[in-house]
């Protein structure tokens, strides 16, 4: 789609568009972030963020056909142990980045999450990880004893999920949840940054209630759009410059009337992993110090240096993270826990 295009289609009053915010339902959008570009700079165009009157949160505009949603992402977005296996500098590199930073982060969301569902050391539990990506969280599930099943929408992950990991994944969007996974069949769906992608979070949300046994959990990690970090850097914000692949971003408020629309019970919302909050904010200040741009191009140097930098800011802001998260509970970076209803 040209910027002119995109431009011209965002000016059309929600209302016009005939959309509706993904989590309340709301039809009262008005323009709220404007000229929004592709941080990756993968895909051309503008955009709009709307924001919902009711509940606050945004919708992207415009809306893409859902077809064309796949075609965003770069070949490199997910991090892995062999983002480049020609050369050497870079793989010493993604190994020492995982080593310090997603290997922790993984293995602290994982504590976050069993914490959060009040996690007895029960093994063989079964969970499914929606958007798994390349399975390094999954895999940190499966290591303290939980029968784990990986989802997502690209094949080559997957097969990296597969054979690389020896986990169990397969193929397919959310909408596999109602053909692919057997119902009440999960004691634990886990979804980290996946709702803020999808076209359709009800649906998704009403899916993982089905393929929940009763008293099951679903976590969903999701930006908020409404906590400290997306205030102070506006449009600036590394989740809003995920445009156009990330079609909303929800309030705290939106979030929470979502969970409880689609039936599930025993709501509660926690702050994701400092670390991780801590790498949003470097992405925010430090732009071009990105995933993608350090290992998914051939000219990797200066990326890779900014790469670094990001890395340092990375840490000075851990200390700004842990007030946003716990002294002021304004996290920009929610996680849900919601129960499915147990049977009477």
């Amino acid at each position: 789609m040209s910027t002119e295009l995109a431009r011209e289609t965002a000016t059309v009053p929600a209302a016009q568009r005939n959309v509706a915010c993904l989590y309340c339902c709301g039809t009262k959008l008005r323009p709220h972030f404007r000229d929004v570009k592709d941080r990756l700079r993968y895909v051309p165009g503008a955009w709009t963020f709307d924001r919902c009157e009711d509940c606050q949160s945004l919708l992207l505009a415009p809306f893409p056909e859902t077809q064309a949603i796949a075609g965003f992402y770069p070949p490199v977005y997910s991090f892995s142990l062999d983002l480049d296996n020609q050369n050497a500098i870079r793989r010493w590199l993604g190994w020492l980045e995982y080593r310090l930073f997603y290997g922790l982060q993984y293995q602290a969301q994982a504590a976050q999450v069993l914490k959060g569902i009040s996690w007895r050391g029960d093994r063989g539990l079964r969970l499914l990880d929606i958007g798994c990506g390349r399975g390094l969280r999954l895999e940190a599930f499966h290591r303290l004893g939980f029968e784990v099943k990986g989802l997502d929408l690209q094949p080559e992950v997957v097969e990296y999920v597969r054979s690389r990991l020896g986990l169990e994944a397969n193929v397919g969007g959310t909408d596999s949840l109602a053909t692919e996974i057997a119902p009440e069949s999960c004691d634990v769906v886990t979804a980290f940054y996946l709702l803020e992608h999808v076209p359709n979070v009800q649906e998704v949300l009403a899916g993982c209630l089905r393929v929940l046994r009763p008293g099951g959990w679903f976590v969903g990690v999701v930006p908020i759009c409404d906590g400290l970090q997306a205030q102070l850097f506006g449009q600036r914000w590394l989740h809003v410059t995920e445009a156009p692949r990330h079609l909303s971003l929800p309030s705290r408020g939106g979030l929470l009337v979502a969970a409880e629309r689609a039936g599930y019970e025993d709501l509660r919302l926690r702050s994701d992993v400092v670390l991780n909050c801590a790498g949003i904010v470097a992405g925010s200040l430090l732009p071009g110090s990105d995933l993608t741009s350090a290992y998914g191009r051939k000219r990797w140097l200066g990326p890779m240096i900014r790469r670094l930098a990001g890395g340092v800011c990375a840490i000075a802001s851990i200390p700004f993270c842990v007030a946003e998260n716990y002294l002021l509970s304004r996290t920009s970076h929610a996680m849900l826990l919601a129960r499915k209803p147990a049977r009477s």
